[in-house]
């Protein structure tokens, strides 16, 4: 029997499909909850090492806060996860890392946390890192306040923003209904800024992880390939 125009394109139409199939992002390595120890140790040597993290821990000293040293998941959470491109051998891989550690007054109404995200080519060639800081009621730790260390022709500045949180929100409930209602599932329990997006985080599994590096990567071409296109 001969095929007619129509067949032909709908084939042609199923092997270009099949082609960008072939050179999506996938994961690589899988997605990583890293051990309370691993991000301790990351953001001692953030404090010791970055301008940007010296700023937020500054910040939070002015207020009365410190690090909170005891090794739980309320005071440290840290995620991984890598990407390569399949089909496209001149994509450098992508790598995101997330590490947060709760600060701690006992003085204070607040609770508050200082976090530092990146996603990172492997060959060094791009990066996008984010210095943030999030403050909430001890009593509702799931309204968070966040701020950021910008820089500017005068220096780094703590800044209030709506960025990777206001993000976050917006793209957890795209992701699926069991994660777009992990905020409110883990609020009521929570009793720590990190504990709360750890719990929000395990709710959401690796999607939780491409999320924020999405919001974290903010449609950038380099790596928007991975992580897709959102805005902070």
């Amino acid at each position: 029997m001969r095929k007619g125009p129509s067949v032909f394109r709908a084939i042609l139409f199923g092997l270009i499909v099949i082609a960008c199939q072939a050179s999506y992002a996938q994961p690589e390595g899988g997605f990583e909850i890293l051990a309370e120890s691993s991000v301790s140790l990351e953001m001692d040597q953030l404090r010791s090492s970055d301008d940007r993290v010296q700023m937020a821990d500054q910040h939070l000293a002015a207020e009365g806060f410190s690090p909170d040293k005891e090794m739980t998941s309320d005071n440290f959470f840290g995620m991984r996860q890598s990407y390569n491109r399949t089909g496209e051998g001149d994509e450098a891989d992508q790598t995101y890392e997330f590490f947060i550690q709760e600060y701690s007054n006992p003085g204070s109404d607040m609770a508050a946390a200082v976090g530092r995200m990146a996603v990172k080519s492997s060959d060094g060639a791009y990066a996008a890192q984010y210095t943030f800081i999030l403050k909430a009621p001890k009593e509702n730790v799931s309204a968070i306040e966040e701020y950021y260390v910008a820089a500017s022709p005068s220096g780094l500045s703590v800044v209030e923003a709506n960025s990777w949180w206001t993000c976050m929100l917006g793209q957890l409930p795209l992701v699926g209904e069991e994660c777009g209602l992990g905020p409110n599932v883990c609020s009521p329990a929570a009793t720590s800024i990190v504990g709360y997006l750890g719990c929000v985080a395990t709710h959401c599994g690796p999607s939780f992880s491409k999320s924020s590096a999405c919001c974290n990567c903010g449609c950038r071409q380099w790596c928007s390939w991975a992580y897709g296109c959102c805005r902070m």
